[in-house]
């Protein structure tokens, strides 16, 4: 977690507070807040940071109420920062040229974040609903926030591996976001989801809509490998690339693999397994080599090399 992500999270422990909470009533503890039309380009103003009275929090009332809600929850970052002093006249969308400005609102805009969705709380519900929809959905309605704040928290937070997929009325994917332990996304833009068989490792995929968007997403599972075929790895990929035609393919298939290996030594031969799979799956060349049932022998020989070569 960044240093400001870290105080949000403080500031939370400190008053006994998760998710749905007043922020109103935080907020007042540290400035005084009032909505009003402000008639100039911002989405609010802080006044008198790190003076003897309380600071004013003024927010533009004319936005939404989930853009509202950010910005008191970014202005009070800028109570709380001590290195964020005088008046602030903020842009949540960081629109300003000047750097040092652009890193204060950077960081408040972290601060709010993690004040909004905390990271620990995130973590605790992740696992606790049977669809991907009802977590998204039970964390915009203990929030407040906006679908773009929520999905870009949450999938800089949770662990287990899932992809969702913004699509328009035709299927194609307009935006994508990943987990960190989910296969690649690069290349989902302009594909069309109901016409095409994307992934090879999902275990379940769902449809659902949120106001005006539609959404794809697909959960995948950890793979439990074990090894059954006594030759080499090397043999084993042989007659892999030969079944399927994909010989071209050796160099490329090879270079994933350690290059997966290397960035994530500290899980386990179990995890690193699924991961490497699922570094290979929604690439488009690579699925009739993911699909064949030999690959997961490639994967745990060749991953027992390298841990059997990074011990020695």
């Amino acid at each position: 977690m960044k240093p400001v992500e870290k105080m949000a999270a403080r500031l939370l422990t400190r008053h006994k507070l998760s998710p749905p909470y007043d922020l109103n009533q935080l907020a007042e503890i540290y400035g005084t807040v009032e909505y009003i039309h402000i008639p100039f380009d911002a989405d609010g103003i802080t006044i008198g940071i790190g003076g003897e009275e309380k600071p004013q929090i003024i927010i533009n009332e004319s936005a939404p109420d989930t853009r509202k809600k950010f910005t008191l929850a970014h202005e009070l970052g800028h109570i709380v920062i001590p290195w964020h002093t005088g008046t602030i006249v903020s842009h949540i969308d960081n629109v300003e040229s000047n750097f040092e400005y652009k890193e204060m609102e950077a960081e408040a805009n972290q601060f709010a974040a993690e004040l909004l969705i905390p990271r620990a709380w995130l973590i605790g519900i992740q696992n606790s609903f049977p669809t991907f929809k009802d977590l998204v959905e039970h964390i915009l309605n203990s929030t407040g926030a906006s679908r773009d704040a929520a999905f870009i928290k949450i999938f800089n937070t949770i662990e287990f591996p899932v992809i969702c997929a913004q699509i328009d009325d035709l299927g194609e994917v307009v935006n994508c976001y990943r987990s960190r332990s989910a296969p690649t996304g690069a290349n989902l833009t302009g594909r069309n989801v109901h016409s095409e068989n994307i992934f090879s490792t999902e275990v379940s995929e769902e449809y659902f809509d949120f106001g005006d968007r539609s959404y794809k997403a697909w959960i995948f599972k950890n793979n439990v490998v074990i090894e059954s075929d006594p030759r080499p790895w090397r043999e084993v990929l042989d007659q892999i690339l030969e079944e399927t035609n994909s010989t071209a393919l050796r160099q490329s298939i090879n270079a994933i693999l350690p290059s997966q290996y290397n960035s994530r030594k500290e899980k386990t031969e179990s995890e690193l397994c699924s991961l490497v799979i699922r570094a290979y799956d929604g690439r488009g060349r690579f699925d009739v080599v993911v699909s064949h049932p030999l690959f997961p022998q490639y994967v745990i020989k060749r991953l027992r090399e390298l841990i059997a070569k990074n011990k020695t």
